[in-house]
C-alpha cells in the first residue's frame, strides 16, 4: 500500500515508546504527529484529522479508553480507526477498549512487522469503508436523478395519450399523425435517457470513465429541447436557441446532456405560461459560456446561496404546480465539475433566472 501522505497520530506518555514508534513509521514513509497525553491528543484532533490513531491505554489524567470514547462521539472524528497500545498484562482490559470504539490492539514492546501490518490492514479497511459509503451516496444521487429526469418525458407522453384518449381527433388528420410522431419521439428519447442513466451508473460505479471530446454544443441542446418540447408547449413557453451551429467545447456528451436537460426542465417549470426562455453562448478565456435565461419566478437570495449544497433539497412547486428538485441542481454542479467546467447562477424574485455553464475549450482531463 502507498504510505506517502498517510497521517498517523501517536498518543503515548512514554518518550521511549514514542521514539521507537516514530522510527518505525518514518522508515515506512508515513506522516506522523505526537501527543503525550489525552487532552493534547484531543486538542490536536480539533485542528487536524489523521488517517489512523495509535493510542496508549495507560496515561496520566485521561486514559486511552476515555480519549477513544470522546473521539467516537465526534462526528468529524468517529470514522478514524483507533489501535490501542497496551502492555502484555493489560490485554484483559481490551474488551473495554473495543466497547470504546477501538478496532485493534498491539502489545508493547512492538514487533516492527506486526505494527506495520496492523496499521496497513486498518488503513485499507478504513479506505474501503469510505469507498462503500461514497458508493451508497452515489447510488442515492442516481436514484434521485432517474426520478427527476424520467418525470419530464413521461409527462409529455401522458399528455399526448390523454389528448388521443379524449377521442376528439380524426385518426386520418395531419394533427393526429403529428401527435403520433411526437409520441414516438418522446418514447424514443425516454429510451435514450434510460440508456444514458444506466451508463451513469457504470461511471459512478467505476466501471467506465468519462469520454470527453471536442463536441458541438447546439445538437445536444436541440436534442434536449425535443425531449422537453411537450412540457414547453403545455405552458405555451417560447424557447429560442441562439447558439451558433459551430460552437464547440470539450466535454462528455452523456453527462452534459443530463446537465442541459435538467437546466431547461427547471426553466420550464418556473416560467409562467406564455413566458420566454433563451439559450445563448458567449466568450470567456479558456471556456465557452452557455447561458440559459428565463423570465420566470426567480429565487430569493437565501435559496440562491444554498441550491448547490449537497445536503439541501428544495421542492418548491413550479408555476403550474410542477415539482422542482434542489438535489437536481446539486447533481448539475457535480456533473459540470467532472467535466472541468464551472456554473454560475444569477436570479431575482419575479425577474427570472440565468444559469451560466462554463465548458472548457480544450481537454484537461
Amino acid at each position: 500500500m502507498e504510505t506517502s501522505g498517510l497521517h498517523i497520530l501517536i498518543v503515548d506518555d512514554v518518550l521511549k515508546n514514542l521514539q521507537i514508534t516514530v522510527q518505525i513509521l518514518k522508515e515506512a514513509g508515513y506522516v506522523f504527529s505526537l501527543a503525550q497525553d489525552g487532552q493534547s491528543a484531543l486538542n490536536f484532533l480539533g485542528e487536524t484529522v489523521p488517517d489512523l490513531i495509535l493510542l496508549d491505554i495507560m496515561m496520566p489524567g485521561m486514559d486511552g479508553f476515555e480519549v477513544c470514547r470522546k473521539i467516537k462521539q465526534n462526528n468529524k472524528l468517529k470514522e478514524i480507526p483507533v489501535i490501542f497500545l497496551t502492555a502484555k498484562d493489560q490485554t484483559e482490559d481490551l474488551v473495554e477498549g473495543f466497547k470504546a470504539g477501538g478496532v485493534d490492539y498491539i502489545t508493547k514492546p512492538f514487533n516492527r512487522d506486526e505494527l506495520l501490518i496492523r496499521i496497513e490492514t486498518h488503513l485499507e479497511l478504513s479506505r474501503s469503508k469510505r469507498k462503500i459509503l461514497e458508493m451508497l451516496k452515489t447510488r442515492d444521487k442516481l436514484y434521485s436523478i432517474i426520478a427527476h429526469d424520467i418525470r419530464s418525458p413521461l409527462s409529455s407522453i401522458t399528455l399526448i395519450i390523454n389528448t388521443i384518449a379524449k377521442g376528439k381527433l380524426n385518426i386520418a388528420s395531419n394533427e393526429f399523425k403529428t401527435m403520433m410522431q411526437n409520441l414516438e419521439k418522446s418514447t424514443r428519447h425516454t429510451n435514450t435517457l434510460l440508456n444514458n442513466l444506466l451508463e451513469w451508473t457504470k461511471i459512478h460505479g467505476g466501471a467506465i470513465t468519462l469520454k470527453p471530446k471536442l463536441s458541438l454544443v447546439y445538437p445536444i441542446i436541440a436534442e434536449c429541447l425535443q425531449l422537453l418540447n411537450g412540457n414547453a408547449q403545455d405552458k405555451n413557453i417560447s424557447i429560442q436557441i441562439l447558439i451558433p451551429n459551430d460552437t464547440e467545447a470539450f466535454f462528455d456528451e452523456v453527462t452534459m446532456h443530463t446537465v442541459f436537460r435538467n437546466i431547461i426542465s427547471n426553466a420550464i417549470k418556473f416560467t409562467p405560461e406564455n413566458g420566454n426562455i433563451t439559450i445563448e453562448s458567449g466568450k470567456s478565456d479558456g471556456f465557452v459560456p452557455i447561458i440559459f435565461n428565463d423570465n420566470g419566478v426567480g429565487m430569493p437570495k437565501a435559496v440562491l446561496q444554498k441550491i448547490f449544497e449537497k445536503n439541501e433539497a428544495f421542492t418548491s412547486l413550479g408555476t403550474k404546480n410542477e415539482r422542482g428538485s434542489g438535489l437536481g441542481l446539486y447533481l448539475i454542479k457535480d456533473f459540470i465539475e467532472q467535466n472541468k467546467g464551472k456554473i454560475k447562477v444569477d436570479s431575482a424574485e419575479g425577474k427570472g433566472t440565468s444559469f451560466i455553464v462554463y465548458l472548457p475549450t480544450t481537454g484537461n482531463f
